[in-house]
Parts: C-alpha cells; sequence; structure tokens
C-alpha cells in the first residue's frame, strides 16, 4: 500500500515536470520569467542623463605706425613749408562664446522583442503616447539588450541597451507656442 503511494506521488510529480517543461510551452513555476522570445514584453527603466559643454576665446590684433618729416626748404626753395605726417593704424578683435547642453528622462515604459540576433541578443521597441489636456507626449525606444542584463523581474536599465535611440517630443499649444513665429524664423534664417 505505502509503496503503491509512493509509486503514484512520483508519477505525478514526473507528468507535473514533464507538462512545465519548455517543450510543451509551459514554464516552470520556478523559473523567472525574463523576455527571450519575439513578441515577449520588457521593462526599461529610462535614466539617461546628458550634459555637454564646449567654449571657445579667440585673441587677435595687429598694428601699424607710420611717420615721416620734412624740413622747409632754403634758398630759392624757402617758399616750402616744414612738414610733419605721422599715422597709427591699429585693429584689434577678441570673441568669446560657449555652449552648454543638459538633457534628462528618467521614467519606465514597456518595450517589446522584435527579433533575436544569432548570438541570442534582443533586438526591443517600445512606444508611448501620453495625450494630458490636448498636448500630446510621444516616447520611442528601441535598441539591442543582451539576456544577461535582463534582471529576475525582467527589467533591464536604459544604459544597459545598446544602440539605444530615445526620442520624446510633444505636440499642441504648449510645445508649438515655445517655438518662434514664422517671421523670426525667416529673418533667423537671413541673419
Amino acid at each position: 500500500m505505502i509503496l503503491k503511494s509512493a509509486v503514484q506521488v512520483l508519477m505525478l510529480l514526473s507528468v507535473m515536470l514533464l507538462v512545465s517543461s519548455p517543450v510543451f510551452g509551459f514554464e516552470s513555476l520556478y523559473s523567472d520569467i525574463k523576455a527571450a522570445r519575439v513578441g515577449d514584453i520588457v521593462t526599461v527603466i529610462i535614466t539617461e542623463k546628458t550634459l555637454a559643454s564646449n567654449s571657445a576665446k579667440i585673441s587677435t590684433g595687429k598694428e601699424t605706425k607710420f611717420s615721416t618729416s620734412g624740413e622747409q626748404g632754403t634758398g630759392g626753395l624757402d617758399f616750402i613749408p616744414g612738414f610733419s605726417v605721422s599715422a597709427e593704424i591699429g585693429r584689434g578683435h577678441e570673441g568669446s562664446g560657449s555652449t552648454e547642453r543638459r538633457g534628462s528622462i528618467i521614467g519606465r515604459m514597456a518595450a517589446v522583442v522584435v527579433d533575436v540576433l544569432d548570438n541570442g541578443n534582443l533586438v526591443i521597441k517600445g512606444e508611448k503616447e501620453i495625450l494630458i489636456n490636448d498636448e500630446k507626449e510621444i516616447l520611442v525606444l528601441s535598441g539591442i539588450v543582451r539576456p544577461e542584463d535582463i534582471s529576475t523581474n525582467n527589467t533591464v536599465y536604459s544604459t544597459d541597451i545598446a544602440n539605444t535611440q530615445i526620442t520624446y517630443k510633444g505636440k499642441g499649444l504648449v510645445s508649438s507656442g515655445s517655438k518662434p513665429g514664422i517671421f523670426a524664423r525667416i529673418i533667423g534664417w537671413f541673419f
């Protein structure tokens, strides 16, 4: 009787292991659920901060001096007065300029695996669109992820994505109101 129960338990465990194997399309209850195939979803934690600066300074100068003089004529040429001419010409330029640009995007979004490369790396792409008070914000992300960079809770940091392309743009009254008008853009184009 005890032997029969033990055999039944072993058969039940064998069936459970067989059914939960990936061959039948089921994941084990004890395995991590991580994106690995086309169509799987991975959560991307976006933590992008950029800072770029550039500065230049120039200083040039040139100075030219010229002078000549002549004495009054003597004898039959005493009608020629004495003269003196001098001139100084100088030119200088000093200029400086600097630029600094900062950017920061922090957030979370889901991306879909669109391809699996021969080496096992995953090509992902995600798009998020938010509409608030007629102002549309669109965030698009794509890149290549190594499976080992995906954590056990199926998340990956944007800094671990290769060939990352992140586009963030807005459409609506606020974004169009912050752009210069057509007249200002034409003047800026000429000058």
